[in-house]
């Protein structure tokens, strides 16, 4: 009688709303899946696995193992550990190329520090290039270099790419209310092609980017459009200035500066200076993160356990970094059956019982699959550093920039920027995350001289774009000057900005790291990773999961295939 009642109320309780979940809670538990690694690739690799059980009627259990801290969703604040929950990424089908240069390429790079055009070499890390993997790494990517035989790679990565804005569009298309709204509220822009190719306006699938102070600016932006017209992106073209500011009136300073009047009395931009008009969209990870997991929780219910208690069928675990895992000794294919924690705890499952699955998302934490005894290609870690302004608003101002929004990527020498910048609850939030510097095996901190002086240089490419609003910021007339260091950290001792230094793991290859995992060369019969993705975590996350969970469902698609072959955890610079 008592389980009887407790199944109308569940029925009950779904119907109004409280709960999405359709299955009831006595319905048992018969997969389970644990994903090490709580960043935007764990959120989808969660959402897909849900979705497929859904799909199948099976009821599963999730579990997000986050090495870091609590997400901090109460505005600028104290930044999260995790480095998905601190940038503002693009989505794009082409970030991931941005990481690692190639063969001679990076030997020449790493010869010029970070700070000066096209360096990212680090001078004040100690162990940064001479550690054993930093050398592996190196040497991994000379010998892969050297061969001209990889066209079709970067091929195989657009095209990934363009699957994965595809994948970002039909999340929201077939979302419910609730996941539509937490991807509006999460400024999700899509990239697609326009549903009215005839305009050209903002948040309908293409964007501008600005690029400045390049003296091949108008080649840098054809070369661009033309691998997107490759990928069938029909509507790419370069903007005149007139063009920018009427799409875009808040770029009218920029405009003004980066621009010269003609003998017809219009404006054209200086050589160094282009807008193109080219897919792209924005996602903001500091707001989608937290809501998107509360929605898992609240979607997939609760089961009551063998001890007849009722638990949540997904949960979110902060403060565990996994340092161990277990094999089942009994069996005679090799699986896995348990995690070791850094904290002295451990989860383990019964093989015979349930049927258990693990997925390594680990992010930033490169060489973690090494360490844990599995293959991994040769790795390295480069620096990224984001900088994040919430300005409050006037209340006189509040009505006159209540619609203000944007995203794009701003290029520089040396430096591309993702870039938001909208009125949020009463601010103008301005986030900009880019640059990089190779640091081998280390982790950055916010202190060190590549963050400050990146973020220092970030603020004022903000101001060279924004004047109006880091004037705001700072209490005076900033256009045309130059920013210093003592008033960004003026900026953030006031709360107005916050900064950070996180790691992007890639492989030698630039290439993700998808699908089945090996130990010596063994595979792993219930375990995967998709990971490496370098810059394009957040834009080629719903691809680079689609590919892994192919790898695991033994798919035979002729593309999934070739990204699989790429992205073995086993390969070799070759």
């Amino acid at each position: 009688m008592k389980k009887n009642l407790l199944f109308l109320l569940t029925c009950l309780l779904s119907f109004c709303g409280a709960t999405s979940s359709s299955i009831s809670v006595d319905v048992p538990v018969n997969c389970k899946t644990s994903i090490i690694g709580g960043g935007i690739v764990g959120s989808l690799e969660s959402y897909y696995a849900y979705k497929d059980a859904e799909k199948n009627g099976r009821r599963i259990c999730i579990t997000v193992y986050e090495k870091g801290n609590s997400f901090d969703s109460s505005g600028i604040g104290q930044p999260s550990t995790n480095t998905s929950y601190n940038i503002v990424p693009s989505l794009t089908i082409d970030e991931i190329l941005s990481v690692v240069p190639r063969g001679s390429q990076l030997v020449e790079k790493l010869a010029v520090l970070f700070s000066e055009p096209g360096g990212i070499r680090i001078d004040d890390v100690r162990g940064v290039n001479d550690s054993l993997s930093a050398v592996n790494f190196k040497e991994s990517v000379a010998i892969y270099g050297s061969n001209k035989n990889h066209d079709d790679r970067t091929l195989a990565l657009l095209m990934l790419g363009k699957r994965s804005m595809d994948l970002w569009q039909q999340m929201y298309d077939e979302g419910d209310e609730e996941l539509k709204s937490i991807l509006e509220l999460s400024n999700f822009n899509p990239c697609r092609e326009p549903r009215d190719g005839s305009k050209k306006v903002l948040h309908d699938g293409y964007r501008i980017d600005l690029i400045y102070g390049i003296a091949n600016a108008e080649e840098r932006a054809m070369s661009m459009q033309a691998d997107y017209e490759k990928l069938g992106y029909k509507n790419c073209r370069i903007l005149s200035p007139d063009e920018v500011i009427a799409i875009d009136p808040y770029l009218a300073d920029f405009c003004d500066n980066h621009s010269d009047v003609d003998v017809n009395s219009l404006r054209v931009w200086k050589k160094d200076s282009v807008a193109l008009w080219r897919p792209g969209g924005c996602i903001d990870t500091r707001t989608f993160l937290p809501k998107f997991f509360a929605y898992m929780k609240k979607v997939m219910g609760q089961y009551t356990d063998s001890n007849g208690e009722i638990q949540d069928c997904f949960q979110l675990q902060f403060g565990k970094e996994v340092v161990g895992v277990e094999f089942d000794t009994e069996s005679e294919n090799l699986s896995m059956i348990g995690l070791k924690f850094s904290d002295g705890t451990y989860e383990l499952n019964n093989p015979l019982a349930l049927d258990s699955r693990y997925v390594f998302c680990l992010g930033e934490a490169i060489g973690t699959l090494d360490k844990l005894g599995f293959n991994e290609p040769a790795f390295a870690g480069f620096a990224g550093a984001s900088l994040l302004i919430s300005i409050p608003l006037p209340n006189d101002q509040i009505e006159m920039y209540k619609n203000f929004s944007h995203c794009m990527e701003v290029h520089n020498e040396g430096i591309v920027l993702a870039w938001q910048a909208r009125c949020k609850e009463d601010n103008i939030f301005i986030g900009v995350a880019g640059t990089k510097a190779f640091y081998g095996d280390k982790q950055p901190n916010k202190d060190e001289d590549f963050a400050k002086n990146r973020n220092l240089l970030q603020l004022n490419m903000v101001n060279d774009v924004l004047p109006e609003f880091i004037s705001l910021a700072c209490g005076y007339d900033t256009k045309g000057k130059e920013i210093l260091a003592e008033e960004l950290s003026s900026l953030e001792d006031k709360g107005l900005a916050c900064r950070f230094a996180g790691r992007r793991a890639v492989a030698y290859d630039g290439f993700p790291t998808i699908g089945l995992l090996y130990c010596k060369g063994r595979k792993v019969t219930n375990a995967r990773c998709t990971t490496h993705l370098g810059s394009g975590g957040v834009s080629f996350g719903p691809g680079a999961v689609f590919i892994s969970r192919s790898a695991e469902a033994g798919s035979n698609d002729a593309f999934v295939q070739k990204v699989l072959t790429y992205a073995d955890s086993r390969r070799i610079a070759e």
